[in-house]
């Protein structure tokens, strides 16, 4: 049986089944981040206020509002900085080297809420609830470029999210014990969000990220139903072909 007249069509159906893999993965990496956006869209929804005064430490999360009020070790050379996140792309578009970069600093700082004040340690605290980014002038860009790790002359365009002393934040994260303090901080398998506003302005951000995914997860797999129909379709012609002969 020769084979070689149909190997083209051999190929493409292979190359077909190869990409509807590949994609099936992504799907499933963006169907995980959707239900995370709407079980942590749930979870905020249903925690509480409590108030810095009646904290008590424990595994379950508290919901708390304040003001940043001091940052003894700010990001440098950032002053008053709690968190900042800097996303940057370099190069041009279209070019082999073009890449994507999204980085964090966190500082632990002193949150009040006019009933007392606690410290909240911003470790591993979700970076993509921080409100809206802006685009930076020449001076502040460097410097939170420098702040992240990056060059300051670094080429591209540049977004930055910054926590800073004075501003009102939403904070959900843990309660914990840390010698003689009291910390809010992230547990293991828990959220720790620290965000601008109220959990109103959350629950946009964790909607619109949440549609995004499932608009993802739609097109992905129209994707790979196309590339699947391919490689059927092919398939089946290179068999009645091979069959014919």
């Amino acid at each position: 049986m020769n084979i070689e007249p149909v190997l083209p069509q051999l190929l493409c159906s292979c190359g077909s089944l190869f990409f509807a893999v590949v994609a099936a993965v992504f799907l499933v990496v963006l169907i995980r981040s959707a239900r995370q956006r709407q079980r942590l869209q749930t979870t905020l929804a249903n925690i509480p206020l409590q108030s810095v005064a009646a904290l008590r430490p424990g595994p379950g999360l508290v919901r708390l509002k304040g003001v940043i009020a001091q940052v003894p070790e700010p990001v440098p050379p950032l002053l008053d900085i709690a968190v900042v996140r800097v996303a940057i792309k370099t190069g041009r578009p279209g070019e082999e080297d073009r890449q994507q970069m999204d980085r964090v600093q966190v500082r632990p700082f002193l949150l009040d809420d006019g009933t007392g004040t606690v410290w909240v340690d911003p470790t591993g605290l979700d970076r993509f609830l921080l409100g809206e980014g802006v685009t930076p002038e020449d001076a502040d860009r460097a410097a939170a470029l420098q702040a992240v790790g990056l060059p300051p002359a670094l080429d591209g365009p540049v977004q930055v999210w910054a926590l800073r002393v004075g501003q009102e934040v939403t904070v959900v994260g843990t309660v914990q014990q840390r010698g003689d303090q009291t910390v809010i901080a992230k547990a293991k398998g828990q959220p720790l969000v620290v965000a601008p506003g109220d959990i109103p302005d959350i629950a946009v951000q964790t909607r619109r990220q949440s549609t995004g995914a499932w608009v993802g997860v739609g097109l992905l797999g129209l994707l790979i139903l196309c590339l699947l129909s391919v490689a059927g379709i092919t398939l089946i012609r290179v068999l009645a072909t091979l069959l014919g002969s």
